[in-house]
């Protein structure tokens, strides 16, 4: 029997970081993590408090060597820290930015201390993270779990553009997200079309989102070259980050939204491209500045185009950097490292 239960609201088929960080970490645990998202058991009901539910559901894996591992402090990790009061298992918070940037007024700072001070662990995905953590709750001492990289056998940026029949174009950048403002593809769109007035380079947007509608407008605005990819497959998310030559995403903070960190930095690391992100969040850990990539000032659209265009002139420079990141990630970023730290942590083995 799993002696760890994941309870969480973002898991595939949802999209989003979240959702990818939390598939990874059950995928390498081989079986030792189970999974309830609300497509399992109803997770509200219509009368106050909605999320009952999620006690009940708390109070059924009572067992003295279960734990529960959440990655939403509210209404989760409430739940969590209510059934625990009635004899329930013990529980772990994992903490991703944005639900720490959302605790506002005396009661829910009152109450995430609470959740904290009764976990058995709290987990963080970035020092960036840990410091709004530490900021809220200053006892808190946790454990920094950053995202990884799956195994994946990626084809030649040759071979790549081959299959995708773009072997006329000399050079490509590439961007992948989920398409909300803090993304930063908005700067990007107007950086990348006074690029193309100097040189014949494709822009390639992957990701969908609520911000699609104004991003292609701003890009008509612009009249920045740019082609969308919408639902894009992860086979072809591979292949269009091997064709590439620069993977771009001025990530910034947007209100209370943040980079938690930024796994499609490791993925472009992966395939041995440099990136160019937003000094914003946990981005400028997935990103060493002038290592694997470039650190920009994310509302400067002249500082964002000058660190793409300085990587797409020295040839030389962009396969340092890429096969630093390359580096990088593949000795630091295993998935079935960071797997084997937590059930360390929470199991004992």
């Amino acid at each position: 029997m799993s002696k760890i239960t994941l309870i969480t609201l973002d898991y595939p088929p949802l999209k989003g970081g979240i959702a990818r960080y939390l598939s990874e970490l059950v995928k390498a645990s081989n079986g030792e993590m189970e999974v309830i998202t609300p497509e399992d058991r109803n997770f509200f009901r219509n009368k106050w408090p909605r999320w009952k539910p999620i006690v009940d559901i708390c109070l059924s894996l009572k067992n003295k060597e279960r734990v529960i591992l959440l990655s939403h402090v509210f209404p989760v990790g409430t739940a969590a820290w209510l059934a625990k009061r009635k004899g329930g298992p013990d529980y772990a918070v994992l903490f991703h930015g944005l639900d720490l940037r959302l605790v506002k007024g005396l009661w829910k700072k009152w109450l995430l201390k609470q959740i904290c001070a009764n976990a058995k662990l709290l987990i963080v995905n970035s020092e960036s993270t840990r410091s709004d953590l530490r900021t809220l709750v200053p006892s808190a001492d946790p454990l920094d779990l950053t995202p990884g990289v799956d195994e994946q056998d990626i084809p030649s940026r040759e071979k790549a553009r081959e299959l995708l029949e773009i072997t006329q174009f000399e050079k490509i950048v590439v961007s992948l997200a989920r398409l909300v403002p803090r993304k930063g593809i908005d700067n990007a769109l107007h950086a990348m079309s006074r690029l193309q007035k100097k040189m014949d380079v494709p822009y390639v947007v992957l990701g969908d989102g609520p911000d699609r509608d104004r991003l292609i407008r701003l890009a008509l605005e612009h009249r920045t070259q740019v082609k969308w990819i919408r639902n894009a497959s992860d086979e072809e998310k591979w292949l269009w980050l091997a064709a590439a030559d620069v993977f771009l995403l001025p990530v910034r903070d947007e209100g209370e939204d943040v980079e938690g960190f930024g796994i499609v930095y490791l993925e472009a690391a992966k395939a041995g491209i440099p990136s160019v992100a937003g000094k914003s969040g946990g981005a400028t850990e997935a990103v060493k500045h002038n290592k694997t990539g470039f650190l920009v000032r994310p509302n400067d659209v002249d500082d964002i185009e000058e660190a793409v265009e300085k990587l797409l002139k020295d040839e030389e420079l962009r396969k340092k950097l890429g096969e630093e990141a390359k580096k990088r990630v593949e000795e630091e970023f295993g998935w079935g490292e960071r797997w084997r730290k937590l059930a360390c942590s929470l199991i004992g083995h």
